[in-house]
């Protein structure tokens, strides 16, 4: 234990160290004020008398009334739901439009649900380091705020298994337990800046990495504006970076190679059509060299669902290249 200081701080100094001890708690603050607001017009969903997730009442352009939430809650486009309002009142609804590429869905309600506050969405995602907070019916709590922080502001894609392809988001430093899905992260101004879709796992045994996957703002805005169907290109596999192969893999490869390899391969989806193998490796897309996953994703999803790409593939074990023609197809239109 020290002793005490004989003499005080020099003013500067002073300041300094409240500074330093008052800014991180404040860049967490959200007032007490937009948190009951938020509150107020986030929901619960439930689907067959499940709960699944969370939601936000949003509206559009011409002040059409919506609940804004993940499109993997729903276990079809066809199914019902139950949006459940902070006063626990049920009100009944249904699917209205998705976008699978960044799992988002609008949910079609009561206009009436205007009375519980609409939230507004930031024209902007957020950047790195900045505070984030989800409020979502996490481990069944109806409402919690769960504190974040933007660990990359840039364009990811996770593989995700209920389209069995990509969704694109961006990276929050933040454990979201189960049932916070479709929950609204919200900005210091109490602004939507995406929605919680999912955590990226962790190490075998831990249930994640401390990374939640968000949508971003501007995905959100164009569903909402649109209100119709998405049509994001599908590729229907998962891709891994050949540097991040085991030793075993890798020595199957001639020295020095770069690329992406594919397992699994989704059959009678794309990946399969076009004749590429479950660990088979694209080193090109267009003739353009491929060695990230999101320099090949972003290539695929500039392009609209049904473009052909030519792709340069290579089988461990042979070293001979291969020309194939990859033509997608769209994430909503094979969603049943």
């Amino acid at each position: 234990m020290f002793p005490p200081a004989k003499f005080p701080l020099p003013l500067p100094a002073l300041l300094l160290v409240l500074a330093f001890s008052l800014s991180p708690a404040g860049a967490q603050e959200l007032s007490q004020r937009l948190v009951s607001k938020v509150r107020r017009a986030s929901v619960e969903i439930l689907i067959k008398g499940q709960l699944r997730g969370g939601g936000a009442i949003v509206a559009n352009p011409a002040g059409k009334i919506y609940v804004l939430t993940a499109a993997h809650l729903f276990h079809r486009p066809g199914d019902t739901c139950v949006v459940v309002t902070e006063d626990e009142r049920s009100h009944l609804a249904s699917l209205s439009a998705y976008d699978l590429g960044h799992d988002l869905a609008l949910i079609e309600v009561d206009p009436a649900l205007k009375e519980y506050g609409v939230l507004e969405i930031a024209s902007v995602s957020p950047g790195e380091t900045m505070p984030v907070f989800n409020f979502s019916p996490a481990l069944s709590r109806q409402s919690l705020v769960i504190p974040g922080s933007v660990a990359h502001a840039g364009v990811s894609y996770t593989d995700f298994s209920s389209s069995q392809d990509y969704l694109a988001h961006y990276f929050v430093s933040g454990i979201n337990p189960v049932f916070s899905s479709g929950g609204p992260w919200v900005n210091r101004d109490g602004e939507i800046v995406g929605v919680q879709h999912g955590r990226l796992k962790g190490d075998e045994g831990s249930p994640s990495s401390g990374l939640s996957m968000v949508s971003p703002p501007s995905a959100v805005s164009a569903l909402i504006k649109n209100n119709r169907l998405a049509s994001t290109p599908g590729i229907g596999g998962f891709l891994w970076e050949v540097r991040t192969a085991e030793r075993s893999y890798l020595e199957t490869l001639p020295a020095g190679i770069e690329g992406i390899w594919v397992n699994p391969v989704f059959k009678d989806r794309p990946l399969d059509r076009a004749g590429v193998k479950p660990f088979d490796i694209i080193l090109s897309c267009n003739s353009t060299p491929v060695r990230r996953i999101h320099q090949f994703l972003s290539l695929i999803r500039k392009e609209a669902a049904g473009t052909t790409f030519h792709l340069e593939v290579m089988t461990p074990g042979n070293k001979s290249i291969r020309r194939v023609e990859l033509t997608t197809d769209s994430l909503e239109s094979i969603w049943r």
